[in-house]
């Protein structure tokens, strides 16, 4: 079981461990070897000069600054220990906070990094109601980097052999309904050895609040029962009411099953969480575009990793699913209505073509822009407003010209769906 960390805004007299943490060559070997223009670093070793003259200066400039800084120390609750230290400090530059970690060597390796970072997370976003924490360090640092992407940091840039990661507020909420979607599935599902995943946008860097889904997909080993199945049907919406401030609970679309039945399609017990609302059903399958997200992308959340039993879909099972979409183009976007959903309909020709185009999948804005700079699109305006849209949907949701120029977009839909047909049939 992982034991409890919480985080400890340091009195004057207890600043002896920042100095036993910064003196400290095992703690601090992650700093060494740069060159620093830094008042008592040591390049050989990554240590730093903490001398008790220089604790009043220090203190005053860092405790009690907020919202422009803060810095605490990371506590075990079972004893008390100090282990480590977190901060954030905002850079006006960039219009985000940096931030810092620290743990002495004896507890690395042990859980703590990534529960410590979560906590200053939480303060950082609920507390002092930032938008953005950054942090940047050498791309060989593997572990560090699985750090962040456990507490819910995406990579903004990677160059020169330095990874950039960032995490804003909206991924923060939307991480933290996942973790506790992910830890209540789990209490629920105990006895029947649930692998939980997460795919689609959340994974590939593409949910937009206002017109994505969360999706999930949990594979047990053993049937889920009649009294699961009741606890979890409605458990989006009881995590919604118990966290009212958290939007993204409605996000939730998915399934959970027996893996053996996900496998055969076979009829099984199934919790089915979708757009219109959910039910307990008794089949549930993927498209090969599912499918294949879950395979190259797809996040293992809790569990043991079952994929190694599923098949990745071929090439045919890709272009049966893109006519498919494309049959019901024709049929059902001949035309529109005033919602966002109906630039959805170019947004999914484009992925179409690409996907027709390089075998594989990829998100949705990815494959219009991909589009868009192949000219591959005859309607290049309504893409271009499109993928604005896709991107920032919450800044259109009170825009009537928006909304208009929605019920408008039937023509051009049908125009642009004349490029997937010649695709469809190039191939074949």
């Amino acid at each position: 079981m992982k034991e409890s960390l919480y985080l400890h805004i340091p009195a004057y007299e207890e600043l002896w461990y920042r100095r036993k943490i910064m003196q400290d060559p095992d703690a601090m070997n992650y700093n060494k070897g740069y060159d620093l223009n830094f008042n008592g670093y040591d390049k050989a070793t990554g240590c730093i000069d903490f001398p008790e003259n220089k604790w009043a200066d220090w203190y005053t400039h860092f405790i009690g600054q907020e919202p422009h800084r803060f810095y605490a120390y990371i506590v075990r609750e079972s004893d008390g220990e100090f282990i480590g230290e977190v901060n954030v400090h905002r850079n006006l530059d960039a219009g985000w906070y940096e931030m810092g970690i620290v743990l002495e060597a004896k507890y690395r390796g042990k859980g703590y990094a990534v529960t410590a970072l979560r906590l200053l997370l939480q303060y950082a976003f609920e507390k002092m109601g930032i938008e953005a924490v950054h942090n940047e360090f050498e791309e060989e640092r593997s572990a560090a980097l699985q750090t962040h992407l456990s507490a819910g940091f995406t990579i903004y840039r990677q160059e020169n052999k330095v990874i950039e990661l960032l995490i804003t507020k909206e991924q923060y909420f939307r991480q933290k309904a996942i973790n506790r979607m992910t830890s209540v599935i789990s209490k629920i599902l105990a006895d029947n050895q649930p692998s939980i995943y997460l795919y689609g946008s959340s994974v590939l860097n593409d949910f937009r609040l206002g017109w994505s889904d969360i999706d999930i997909l949990v594979l047990t080993q053993k049937s889920i029962s009649q009294s699961q199945a009741q606890e979890l049907v409605m458990l989006r919406q009881k995590l919604l009411e118990n966290e009212a401030g958290n939007p993204y609970y409605r996000s939730f679309e998915g399934g959970m099953l027996t893996l053996s039945a996900f496998i055969s399609q076979e009829s099984d017990c199934v919790v089915y969480w979708g757009t219109s609302g959910q039910r307990i059903t008794d089949i549930y399958q993927f498209d090969s575009f599912c499918m294949t997200e879950l395979l190259q992308n797809g996040q293992l959340l809790y569990g043991v990793d079952v994929r190694n039993q599923l098949k990745m879909p071929k090439y045919a099972a890709l272009y049966n699913d893109v006519k498919k979409h494309y049959e019901s183009i024709r049929k059902y976007a001949q035309t529109t209505n005033r919602s966002f959903y109906s630039f959805g309909w170019l947004l999914d020709i484009a992925r179409g073509i690409y996907t027709l185009r390089n075998g594989t999948v990829t998100s949705k804005t990815d494959a219009a822009q991909w589009v868009l700079d192949h000219n591959l699109c005859p309607v290049t305006d309504a893409l271009k407003v499109a993928l604005e849209i896709r991107k920032s949907p919450m800044a259109y949701r009170n825009d009537s010209e928006i909304f208009n120029y929605a019920e408008t977009l039937g023509p051009v839909i049908q125009r642009f769906a004349d490029v997937l047909e010649k695709e469809l049939g190039s191939v074949r």
